[in-house]
């Protein structure tokens, strides 16, 4: 693609927690014709676009809610494995009564679910607010509880991915209850994107973190989108003081949210609209 200091790009900024993300894209209103539209984009692109977004999401969202001492819990059942239905019924419980316990404590209770069932027994996993253990396992009836701290790096990204890796696969599959990749409370915070207008120069030069804050190396990608052929650079900043330098993006304007933190099923590429395709 031609680099040009006269076209426009634009800069979205998430700030969730502790952690800053920053995606820099080529403006597709722009006038001047610089994207070219691939129409025949292939299923392993378009299927690591949606994963990459669903990744970015996830971790935002827990970025932003959950907090060292927080838990990981896995769930499990003892004895013969439910069919999912059951399956849904007993987690669905399990939140209900649980939710129930933080209330009787003052705690807000918050959390995110996914269920695993290819390749493995079926089995839940769940990152929750902080209560104690004993509460937890004496409200799981079904079977045993894994219990794992958010640790302190207050960027929990790589559990994100593992959450959807588990369901990348399931949540495509016909008999699959949910068709969602996560379930999650209704009163999570939901980080704000905003929007901002910026130098093309910033795109082609390597990432900087901003005072007091670190580039997770890991989270760097240049790549064009597999449906729009507009090329990206993202990337996320982790802070290094225990308390966060910045709590909101002051530039820019407020992204819809329509436009971002829809459901993740929402917000990709819809598979099935492209013709001669099924991915379901």
């Amino acid at each position: 693609m031609k680099k040009s200091q006269h076209d426009n790009f634009i800069r979205e900024t998430c700030v969730a927690g502790a952690t800053i993300w920053t995606i820099i894209k080529y403006s597709a209103k722009h006038p001047s014709g610089y994207r070219s539209q691939k129409n025949n984009p292939t299923r392993e692109a378009v299927v690591k676009n949606n994963d990459r977004i669903a990744v970015r999401l996830l971790t935002m969202l827990m970025n932003a809610n959950f907090h060292p001492g927080d838990w990981h819990i896995t769930l499990t059942y003892r004895d013969v494995p439910p069919e999912q239905a059951e399956a849904k019924r007993q987690i669905k419980n399990f939140k209900d009564r649980l939710g129930r316990e933080y209330a009787k404590r003052g705690i807000k209770f918050r959390w995110i679910e996914v269920t695993e069932y290819n390749n493995h027994r079926i089995h839940h996993h769940m990152v929750l607010t902080y209560i104690e253990p004993e509460v937890i396992e004496r409200q799981w009836k079904c079977g045993h509880v894994r219990f794992t701290s958010l640790d302190r790096t207050r960027n929990y990204r790589k559990l994100a991915e593992y959450y959807i890796k588990e369901t990348s696969k399931t949540m495509r599959e016909p008999g699959n209850e949910t068709k969602k990749r996560w379930s999650s409370s209704r009163n999570l915070i939901r980080p704000i994107v905003k929007r901002e207008k910026v130098s093309a120069s910033i795109m082609w030069e390597n990432p900087k973190a901003i005072k007091g804050y670190e580039i997770d190396e890991d989270t760097v990608r240049r790549y064009e989108h597999p449906y729009t052929g507009i090329e990206h650079l993202e990337y996320m900043m982790c802070s290094t003081d225990p308390v966060p330098r910045i709590k909101t993006w002051r530039k820019g304007k407020v992204v819809e949210r329509n436009e971002t933190y829809r459901r993740a099923s929402e917000i990709q590429i819809d598979m099935d609209s492209l013709e001669g395709w099924d991915f379901m």
